[in-house]
């Protein structure tokens, strides 16, 4: 097994330190890294013809003028041998779930000790588990599914995309529905969730 990991981050120093880290504290190496989407599939691609592709990859979530969740969904699309850690400043329970749900095996904040990212490495490389959330973030996660459980499929995919941080123009035009039809979804999700605004959504879950 190629135990290679591959960073995607935009902040040089942050690239710098993720690969240092796991470099330091577990046996695997670096096949590389990048900091926008166009890069990292260029690489990756690169790495596939050679059958060199990372066990692992490190994702951040807010890439510049590139989205990590549609990264994400590409990765896992593209090369579905790849496990995906997503490793971001954000980690509210809308955000944990969604990357989940879009085929992600593990969640850690960068809040959290460099010990954390380690485990979780180790973890859901080794088979331990299928699938690694912070201990910290599985609690409210609960609560957030308990919620999400109680919309609609429509309103769980506008609830989605505001977690994406969409505005409701931008929602409608991506969801192919009428504008007024997502604000009917919108008040509902709020209605729901016991938010007052787009913010509140925001604040709270995203």
């Amino acid at each position: 097994m190629n135990h290679s990991f591959f960073v995607i981050e935009d902040h040089t120093l942050t690239n710098l330190g993720i690969r240092d880290i796991i470099k330091n504290n577990t046996d695997f190496s670096c096949a590389g890294y990048a900091s926008d989407e166009s890069e990292a599939f260029e690489k990756l691609t690169e790495l596939d013809m050679k059958g060199q592709l990372p066990q692992i990859l490190i994702l951040d979530l807010f890439l510049g003028k590139d989205s990590g969740i549609d990264v994400l969904r590409e990765v896992t699309k593209h090369f579905p041998s790849i496990k995906v850690l997503v490793y971001s400043m954000y980690s509210n329970s809308g955000i944990v779930n969604l990357v989940l749900e879009n085929g992600a095996k593990a969640f850690v904040s960068k809040a959290s000790p460099e010990s954390e990212l380690v485990q979780a490495i180790k973890m859901i490389t080794s088979g331990e588990c299928q699938c690694y959330v912070q201990p910290e973030l599985i609690e409210p996660l609960r609560t957030y599914n308990s919620i999400f459980a109680s919309l609609t499929h429509n309103e769980k995919n506008v609830l989605n995309k505001i977690i994406e941080r969409k505005d409701l123009d931008a929602i409608a035009s991506e969801l192919d529905m009428e504008k007024r039809t997502v604000e009917t979804y919108f008040s509902r999700i709020c209605a729901k969730s016991g938010c007052k605004n787009y913010g509140e959504l925001i604040e709270r879950f995203a």
